[in-house]
């Protein structure tokens, strides 16, 4: 049976009783579905325009949920979202050089920086010999239609679809190598270095993960690998994936405390990478601790009424300036929805404006209008607390172990993508961080990136990966028995 997408030369094959956001993604089309396609977030609709499907009933416009739906003839559908966007970070387009139209524009050794995170995946091109940054891509993940985070991911390995994983994040990759190689019309890619969460890695290297999804949440390697591309059919000689420090502090974090060079800071320090797990490493002297909390998927813009990834047209800051509400959106275009930092700055406001209680209650307002279809409803304020809470506990309670008051800290990273458009007093406002960081907050970035671009040039880097990892201690917070009492408190405003 043939899938057709109007307006679209893409077409796909559905396999009988097989969903359409398979089919889907199986030929290249890709259909976030945050809530791992359970049928309960809605955001995986397309409009059926012709044939016939079971499993799910169309709306009276004929929107239905590709997740639920399994066609029984040809079909053609509509899409309701954008698939497979790709997004520039900011800053990056000021690094980016054109290629030279007659060649590779003296570039005979080419490397290529990865980092595959749950949401997004950022690559890099790099000349060798001269260390220049010559061309940046992102896109979000295409294992985005088997959900939005990483126990998601695990859950469908679980079932057995290890493979289906592997080849969605293969298949990417050697999209993003190719698009370099075509561009910059290179010889090819000396090495490829890969950084990212460890059930990431797992799926990068198509190793089966299933032994995080219980506990003890056993991973099945953390240690760095380095193999051929060809064992991975990839378009690079040679790759390199970083090591991770357990099975939810993964090499994104050993990268990022790297390339900060922790271990040489003054004063205690605290690194913390927001996504859909909260990762966050404290140092002090000698003593490196570690922890992860599931923040869950809202500041990535899953589980949001409106929310989506930092792509094109999503809401990235809020004001109220002059009487009324300021935007900004990625890309400078209308908005389409709002992901994490817009979300930060929408709640920060709201709670200014009394909209919100100290209990994140909305008797009064049943929607806060930002713009044309786009709203927070007490639903996402209620997810925003959820991940706030798991953040700022995590913090509490690892200062705590680390025998260290929040005043106490001297440098807090931020990062992360999100970082690149956090507003700190707004993130303060919000509840996500304490007020006694504001002074002390560095946003920098994508770390992850810039560790796997270090990692390029030199051995160096690796031992100083390898370092770190000797120094962590792992600070459970589910056996924690303050945990569940910072959780409960740090819930309110």
């Amino acid at each position: 049976m043939k899938v057709y997408i109007q307006g679209s030369a893409l077409s796909c094959e559905a396999r009988e009783g097989e969903s359409l956001l398979l089919a889907c993604a199986r030929g290249g089309l890709i259909l976030s579905a945050p809530c791992g396609a359970q049928g309960r977030c809605g955001k995986c609709r397309v409009r059926l325009l012709s044939g016939q499907a079971v499993g799910d009933m169309p709306d009276a416009e004929g929107w239905l949920r590709a997740c639920m739906a399994r066609p029984v003839s040809d079909v053609t559908i509509e899409l309701s979202q954008e698939y497979s966007p790709i997004v520039s970070e900011p800053g990056v387009q000021s690094e980016r050089k054109p290629p030279s139209p007659t060649g590779t524009a003296g570039v005979t050794r080419a490397g290529v920086a990865l980092d595959i995170g749950t949401t997004t995946i950022s690559a890099r091109l790099f000349d060798l010999d001269s260390a220049s940054a010559l061309d940046t891509v992102s896109e979000l993940n295409d294992q985005r239609a088997f959900g939005a985070d990483v126990m998601s991911r695990i859950n469908k390995a679980r079932e057995g679809g290890t493979k289906e994983l592997f080849r969605l994040i293969n298949r990417q990759t050697e999209r993003m190598l190719k698009s370099f190689l075509e561009r910059w019309n290179l010889p090819g890619i000396e090495k490829l270095s890969v950084s990212g969460n460890t059930l990431m890695q797992h799926l990068f290297l198509n190793v089966d993960p299933s032994g995080m999804g219980e506990v003890p949440f056993t991973p099945a390697f953390l240690e760095g690998r380095e193999m051929s591309g060809e064992c991975l059919s990839l378009s690079a000689k040679n790759v390199s994936v970083l090591p991770s420090i357990s099975a939810f502090i993964g090499a994104d974090v050993t990268a990022g405390l790297a390339a900060l060079d922790i271990l040489n800071t003054e004063g205690p320090s605290l690194l913390i990478d927001i996504g859909t797990n909260g990762e966050m490493a404290l140092f002090d002297r000698a003593k490196l601790l570690c922890c992860s909390t599931a923040a869950g998927p809202a500041f990535e813009g899953a589980e949001i009424s409106c929310g989506m990834g930092g792509t094109a047209g999503a809401i990235s800051a809020v004001d109220f300036t002059n009487g009324a509400l300021s935007l900004a959106t990625i890309g400078n275009v209308p908005p389409r929805g709002i992901c994490g930092a817009g979300l930060i700055d929408a709640v920060a406001l709201m709670l200014k404006q009394g909209i919100i209680d100290e209990s994140g209650s909305m008797e009064n307002c049943p929607a806060y209008a930002l713009a044309d279809g786009v709203s927070i409803i007490n639903r996402d304020v209620r997810q925003f607390q959820l991940a706030k809470s798991a953040i700022l506990s995590g913090i509490k309670i690892l200062c705590t172990n680390g025998g260290l008051k929040l005043g106490e800290i001297k440098n807090v990273y931020i990062a992360g993508g999100f970082g690149f458009f956090i507003n700190k007093k707004n993130a303060v406002a919000a509840g996500l961080l304490p007020k006694e960081f504001l002074d002390r907050l560095s946003i920098c970035g994508n770390l992850s990136l810039q560790g796997a671009e270090e990692s390029l040039f030199g051995k160096d880097f690796n031992e100083k990966c390898g370092q770190i990892i000797s120094r962590c201690s792992i600070i459970d917070l589910a056996k924690d028995p303050a945990f569940m009492d910072e959780f409960a408190e740090n819930m309110l405003f």
